[in-house]
């Protein structure tokens, strides 16, 4: 079996797995109602699928993340300015994810439970990193984390906001633009600060080298 052909199949399983878990959310149940419904063994899936549904939901953040690439390619960010590419490339986001909109909700919760630490905080790392990569950033001293902490925190409360209370892409898209005013700086930092984002750099430095299947 060609390596090409497994991750059809796994694509194939994500695409099936996203009508169940919009109801029943991430768990091990996946498999047997795929297995019920799609063409797919619950045996294959399983070898497809090693860590269980864990499996499933590391494919489908690094979708997220390849979709959200492969839109951006496609946008010229050459005349803007940091942070209008930083805006720009959240909302490609979740224009992406509207239509699965209540599965991002699902994600979302799934991930703050607490043996979900290590996939959430490098799903994170992963997503906030390649935001930075996209708008231009290469960075390799210490603003490298810094950059990627505050925009890691100006993220997760984006994405919080538009999954809570039924707000639209505009309302989000407005509440986006107040944090970004409010981080105006993101390329600096100040002394003060420093100390708190060296624990983000140190969370982050493990996410950077944390092992699974994304990369």
């Amino acid at each position: 079996m060609k390596k090409i052909n497994l991750n059809t199949r796994r694509l194939e399983i994500l695409k099936e797995a996203k009508r169940h878990l919009i109801f029943n959310g991430w768990n091990d149940s996946i498999f047997q109602n795929i297995a019920k419904e799609s063409k797919y063994k619950i045996e294959e899936i399983r070898a497809l699928f090693p860590k269980g549904y864990r499996s499933i939901l590391e494919l489908y953040l690094t979708n997220v993340d390849k979709e959200m690439t492969e839109a951006c390619q496609k946008i010229d960010f050459i005349k803007m300015r940091t942070p209008k590419r930083i805006r720009e490339i959240i909302l490609i986001r979740l224009k992406i994810n509207e239509k699965d909109k209540n599965l991002v909700k699902k994600t979302f919760y799934t991930l703050m439970l607490p043996h979900h630490t290590k996939i959430a905080t490098s799903s994170l790392y992963h997503t906030v990193n390649q935001i930075w990569y996209l708008a231009g950033d290469h960075s390799t001293n210490f603003n490298f984390y810094t950059k990627r902490a505050i925009l890691a925190g100006l993220y997760s409360s984006t994405i919080f906001y538009w999954i809570s209370g039924n707000h639209t892409l505009e309302q989000t898209k407005k509440f986006l633009n107040n944090q970004l005013k409010k981080v105006s700086k993101i390329p600096k930092v100040t002394e003060g600060a420093r100390s708190a984002v060296d624990i983000s750099r140190k969370i982050f430095s493990f996410a950077k080298n944390f092992s699974i299947s994304r990369r």
